[in-house]
């Protein structure tokens, strides 16, 4: 909800604003959501980015719509069709998503606050990057659109105003809504939307763009990055245009190597170009040995290298935590916080928790005291599971907790309810990710798929014969629920030839209690040991994808393989490859072929 801002009348003296934030002006509000609003960090055609503090003070951006496209009840649906994509998008060098509100009065996202100038303000203040830092650009780059094309979503607007150069890194900015903006503005104007220059020829020939698209646009980008030129010139936006449909890009001072993945990228035609998967793969070979420690680029790493002693550190680095007083970093944050609106009291920030009835209260008390146990101990230790002889969970899933997982919960809206009533739960790894799961409804047909829950898996300790394991928990939506149980989770070490199910090693469930993920929820973890000699793969199994309380298909998914060595610290995450031959996952992690 927006809040008009507060009379000036009575303020005392502050200090300057933060370095890159804009005052707010009279139109501007002063909180959006849960966040207080500080300053201004831009504007364009899709609307106004604040600079914004939550409730422990972490620094955020906060982008709202224009009202234009507020008001306009099919960007509405574009607007939440985009933000359940964006949410999937974990990356070194994209902003980590936060919290966002598409039924607000103004629809709004946020993300983790980035420090540091953009690729324009650093072109315009030092010059061309070069050498080392030029090609971790590129690779950084790189690696962000792989993430963000791996979650179906496509960029739309790469240009240097939407790169920073953060002191870990660059971190590409505004992905996610530009086609929301995008479709309803081509409705009601027709014609492109975007910046000539950075947008690829088949766009201006009518075609939609596509994740080759952003390629182009990302070697524009680079060109523009190693020599300070815009690759296609500049002038009247005619003349820009036909030199991107029909002329020759200009290279001239690109290092040789680098010019050689531009050129396939810049190729006219959109099927020439390479993915951005591909460019990643060809740029890692470019990075000096010196910035590869261990034999592998470990891209925050290097590009954190590479920007120490230039022109890039300046500013304090993203807010990713509570960061107090007492260093630079803290008298930045003071400087926001001079600036933002006091906190809300307790009482009106958690309004909404109050408000639950003395039986609802009870009921939330009984399963913060079972997930507290799942969870792990006070003290840091965690459950550790009763395996019954059989391997089965002794505790079972009857038909009262199938029919309180299969509910329709009341604020569905209609054009999804038919998903809740007939569609199918299934669980697969994200492309390109395969330590995250994500939970989604599918319709009978297959032609609509509904993302509901995020969930990634972390390594743990390993000790004795126990495997610690991290799960983290997102719910994606802005309606409705899932019950997540204890469970829901288990461990499994072995699938043998001939074995018609799954077998699935569980922790002990204390307390018969269910966790509901909702809107409100925000990102949960939690942390399980499994008694357990070797290696394995941790799966998300709910009731919905078992049979009988076993997992009958073993192409399931669902798991995530999980390698360590017993009493040694270190675990080892990649995909489960269910592939399978003559119904035999045989590139399993757990299949014993003997």
């Amino acid at each position: 909800m927006f809040s008009p801002p507060p009379s000036p009348e009575g303020a005392g003296p502050m200090p300057s604003l933060p370095p890159g934030v804009q005052p707010l002006d009279g139109r501007d509000p002063r909180r959006v959501g849960p966040f207080r609003l500080v300053g201004r960090l831009g504007s364009g055609g899709m609307g106004v980015v604040y600079a914004a503090l939550d409730d422990e003070d972490r620094r955020v951006a906060v982008k709202t719509v224009h009202r234009v496209f507020a008001s306009d009840a099919e960007f509405r649906t574009r607007f939440a069709r985009e933000v359940a994509l964006v949410r999937r998008v974990r990356a070194a060098c994209v902003p980590r998503f936060l919290e966002s509100d598409t039924r607000a009065e103004v629809p709004w996202l946020a993300t983790e606050y980035v420090a540091g100038p953009t690729l324009a303000e650093h072109l315009r203040d030092h010059g061309p990057l070069r050498e080392t830092g030029l090609v971790l650009f590129a690779l950084g780059t790189a690696e962000a659109l792989t993430a963000i094309h791996a979650a179906g979503v496509v960029h739309r607007d790469l240009k240097p105003g939407n790169v920073i150069l953060a002191p870990d890194g660059p971190k590409v900015l505004d992905f996610g809504i530009a086609r929301a903006v995008e479709e309803t503005a081509l409705t009601r104007t027709g014609g492109v939307v975007g910046t000539p220059g950075w947008i690829a020829p088949e766009q201006y020939r009518g075609e939609d763009a596509t994740g080759y698209s952003d390629v182009f646009a990302w070697a524009c980008l680079l060109a523009h990055a190693a020599t300070g030129r815009e690759p296609f010139g500049s002038g009247s936006t005619g003349a820009v245009v036909t030199r991107v449909l029909g002329g020759a890009p200009d290279l001239d001072g690109v290092p040789g190597a680098l010019a050689l993945s531009l050129e396939q990228a810049l190729a006219k035609d959109p099927d020439r170009r390479p993915r951005a998967d591909a460019l990643m793969r060809e740029l890692a070979v470019l990075v000096p040995e010196e910035a590869a420690p261990g034999g592998g680029v470990d891209v925050t790493f290097a590009m954190g290298q590479a920007w120490q002693g230039s022109p890039v550190r300046s500013g304090a680095g993203p807010g990713a935590g509570p960061e107090r007083s007492g260093s630079a970093v803290g008298a930045e944050i003071d400087r926001w916080i001079a600036h933002a609106p006091p906190k809300e009291p307790w009482v009106r920030r958690h309004r909404r928790g109050l408000a639950l009835g003395a039986g609802a209260l009870a009921l939330a008390l009984l399963a913060a005291v079972g997930l507290g146990m799942w969870a792990g101990r006070a003290d840091g230790g965690s459950a550790v599971p009763q395996t019954p002889p059989d391997g089965r969970n002794s505790q079972g899933t009857g038909d009262q907790d199938r029919e309180r997982a299969t509910e329709i919960p009341e604020d569905v809206p209609d054009q999804y309810r038919g998903l809740y009533e007939s569609g199918t739960v299934v669980v697969e790894p994200v492309p390109g990710d395969g330590t995250t799961l994500v939970r989604s409804l599918v319709s009978e047909d297959g032609g609509e798929q509904l993302d509901q829950l995020r969930i990634d898996v972390y390594g743990g300790d390993s000790w004795e014969s126990r495997q610690s394991v991290k799960v983290e928990l997102e719910y994606l939506l802005d309606f409705g629920s899932v019950h997540v149980r204890p469970s829901d989770f288990g461990w499994a070490e072995r699938i043998a030839p001939g074995q018609d199910h799954i077998e699935l090693l569980r922790w002990e469930e204390p307390v018969q209690s269910n966790l509901a993920m909702s809107p409100d929820s925000g990102t949960r973890r939690y942390s399980m040991s499994f008694s357990t000699t070797g290696d394995g793969v941790v799966y998300y199994a709910p009731e919905e994808v078992r049979e009988d309380g076993q997992v009958r298909d073993l192409d399931y998914p669902g798991g995530v393989c999980h390698l360590g060595e017993v009493s040694g610290p270190d675990t080892v995450l990649f995909p489960h490859d269910t592939t399978s031959s003559d119904g035999v996952p045989r590139n399993s992690c757990i299949f014993d072929g003997t």
